[in-house]
Formats: structure tokens, C-alpha cells, sequence
């Protein structure tokens, strides 16, 4: 029955859709002849493998320094403290502020991209996996020095199997902020991409793949929320906190 109120409302978005096309709003029928065209040119496959591999490289580099820093964090909050004047500068920037600067230390590229996909996962990370381990009861650290575990091993054996749902859930967030941000940078500095695409249909005034290129990041995202939250689910279960 789900399926079907959504299949109802996506057929009446796309009527809604139909019925306010004009020149400048091209219809459905448009948006998809502008698809049969970039799948023909193998430009939105071309477009898609770029953006997934800044994807990728930026989503790793961001999730495992945000998470390295996490845990010293909240494992040392002497330390935690003596950078929070600097994180909390430092955090409200929008990674879009520094494009100027990346462009030019890295230039046109794949770095630039690959560097706003990392900061705008990083400092989520960071406050995401300092809470996961701030959130730990102290019991289970207290039990394992009880029995005579090392730091080293209290680290390995409790916080971060403890802390690893939480990790999963902030993996979620970080998912989808790197997708957003990728588009952003790759309409700011890359040469290839679905955010360049956006870019290139503009300036060719060709509304009908601007409007295939924005579907498709659409859908990628909903496929990247799903898959992200699947894992979630499954790592609930398996621990035992699936509450469903």
C-alpha cells in the first residue's frame, strides 16, 4: 500500500509538472528525450563515474580523520578543550568559502571537489564521534581496569565496539552532506562531473539536461540515503537495538 500513495504522488508531481511547462520549463517528455541524449553520448555515465569517485575519496578522507580526531576528543577532553577555540572558528565556515583558496592551491581538478567533500564531513565527524564516545557508561571502562585492561585494549575491546552503532548512524549524515557538497564543488571547480553538468547545460541554454542532470543527482541520493540507512538497520540488528 506504500508503494502505491507513492507512486500516486510521484504520477501527480510529474501532471503538476506537465501541465506548468513552458519555453523556458520543459516538460516531461523533453526531460526525457534529454536523457535518451546523454545516456547516447555517454556523458551522464561519464558524469556519474566522476562524481562517485570524488565521492568516495572524499567521504573516506573526511569520515576517517573526523573520527580519528573524535576519539582523542573524547578520549583526552584536557585536549578537546585546548582546540575548541579554534574547531569552533573554524566550524561554521561553509566549505564554499574556501573555494577560492583550494582553486587556487590545488587549480582546476579533482582535488578541489575531493577537499570540500572531506571538510564538510569532517567536523561532523568530529562532534558526532566525541559524543558516541562521551556517551559511553563509564561502568564498562571501569570493569575492563578492574580486570587489569590496558589502555590500548580498552580502547580496542570497549569503546570502540560500544561506540560503533553510533558511528554507523553518523556515517548516515555524513553520507548525504557529502553528496550535496560534491555537487556544489564540482559546479565551482571541476571539468567533469553531474555538478559540471549543471554548469555546461546552463550555459548551452539546454534546461532539459539541466533539469536530467538534477533528477539524476536526485535519485543517486535517495539511493546513497537508502543504502546508508540499510546498513544502519542491519548493524542495529545485529547488536541487538532494533527497536522495529
Amino acid at each position: 500500500m506504500k508503494y502505491i500513495y507513492q507512486s500516486i504522488v510521484l504520477a501527480f508531481a510529474i501532471l503538476i509538472w506537465h501541465i506548468f511547462s513552458s519555453e523556458l520549463i520543459p516538460s516531461p517528455m523533453q526531460v526525457l528525450d534529454a536523457f535518451r541524449l546523454i545516456i547516447d553520448n555517454n556523458s551522464l555515465q561519464i558524469g556519474i563515474i566522476d562524481s562517485l569517485y570524488r565521492y568516495g575519496i572524499g567521504l573516506i578522507l573526511g569520515v576517517i580523520f573526523g573520527v580519528i580526531i573524535g576519539f582523542i576528543f573524547g578520549y583526552n577532553p584536557k585536549f578537546a578543550q585546548a582546540f575548541d577555540p579554534l574547531f569552533n572558528i573554524l566550524r561554521p565556515i561553509s566549505p564554499i568559502a574556501w573555494v577560492p583558496i583550494i582553486l587556487i592551491i590545488f587549480g582546476i581538478g579533482d582535488l578541489p571537489t575531493i577537499f570540500i567533500i572531506a571538510y564538510s564531513v569532517f567536523f561532523p565527524m568530529v562532534l558526532l564521534s566525541t559524543k558516541a564516545i562521551k556517551d559511553l557508561p563509564s561502568q564498562l571502562i571501569l570493569v575492563a581496569k578492574n580486570f587489569g585492561a590496558s589502555k590500548l585494549q580498552i580502547f580496542t575491546g570497549v569503546i570502540i565496539p560500544s561506540s560503533f552503532l553510533s558511528l554507523i548512524s553518523s556515517l548516515k549524515l555524513a553520507a548525504a552532506l557529502a553528496w550535496i557538497n560534491l555537487v556544489v564543488g564540482e559546479m565551482l571547480g571541476a571539468q567533469t562531473g553531474l555538478g559540471y553538468m549543471i554548469i555546461d547545460s546552463r550555459n548551452q541554454l539546454r534546461i532539459d539536461i539541466l533539469i536530467a542532470t538534477i533528477i539524476t543527482i536526485g535519485v543517486i541520493g535517495m539511493i546513497i540515503n537508502t543504502i546508508f540507512g540499510y546498513i544502519e538497520k542491519v548493524v542495529s540488528r545485529r547488536y541487538g537495538y532494533d527497536r522495529d
